[in-house]
């Protein structure tokens, strides 16, 4: 708590960090907004080699993404270079940074590019969105040194009712970028309709549903597609990247 205090006298993120530390809004899962340009370059490259083939599908409609949990904007705006004509949206559980992001907006972005303050994506219709993505979002710093059982704090219940309110906002066919999350998504009952596309290196500490550490676990899946029906894996005619 005096950390907290300290720390909304300080420029930038540490204040608002502070201030989620000791607001504890619902809906937070960890208060730092740590975030840079291009993190996942591996991910958003498969990403953008998954979308861009299926012209035919949108005709003129752009594509439609949404970064959750997306700081300072960072993360969208290398997006935007990936997808340059691509809708971008980026929620955020915190006002201060999500007025950071709206002033680096350029003018000539400023109508496919929208920023958000939310604790989830419930405000999101359903089946709208190409692509999802939620990443180092899900987690919490002090599970950095993988104690044996997850704090009070997190849970595998709200967990899974995040990630399934950002799964439904995913269209049949779209795709799921999870990474750094202290849960899996795989674990979850939403995740029987999308199928994993792309493994990386596990370096966050996993937990199990009942808040115990998971051993041994060396890689995970990072991006899901989803199906057009929780019974088929795809339709014959849509090819699988993979």
């Amino acid at each position: 708590m005096a950390l907290a205090l300290r720390d909304l006298t300080r420029p930038g993120d540490r204040r608002a960090a502070a201030l989620l530390r000791l607001r504890r809004p619902a809906g937070l899962f960890q208060p730092f907004g740590t975030t840079g340009v291009d993190r996942y370059p591996a991910i958003f490259g498969r990403l953008r080699e998954a979308l861009q083939p299926h012209p035919a599908t949108h005709g003129d409609v752009p594509l439609r993404l949404l970064s959750f949990g997306c700081s300072t904007g960072e993360e969208v705006f290398t997006l935007r270079t990936y997808f340059p004509t691509a809708t971008i949206t980026g929620i955020d559980i915190s006002a201060p940074r999500i007025a950071v992001a709206r002033r680096e907006v350029p003018a000539r972005q400023q109508k496919t590019t929208r920023f958000v303050v939310a604790a989830s994506a419930a405000g999101e219709l359903p089946d709208s969105y190409d692509a999802v993505l939620a990443m180092a979002v899900f987690r919490h710093g002090d599970l950095a040194d993988g104690p044996a059982r997850i704090g009070a704090g997190l849970s595998f219940d709200r967990f899974e009712t995040a990630v399934s309110q950002l799964a439904v906002r995913v269209r049949p066919g779209g795709y799921f970028a999870i990474r750094h999350a202290n849960f899996r998504f795989a674990d979850t009952a939403i995740a029987d309709g999308f199928d994993a596309i792309m493994w990386d290196e596990s370096i966050t500490p996993h937990y199990d549903r009942s808040g115990l550490r998971l051993r041994h676990v060396a890689t995970e899946p990072c991006l899901f597609r989803r199906r057009y029906d929780p019974d088929i894996a795809s339709r014959p005619d849509d090819p699988v990247v993979g």
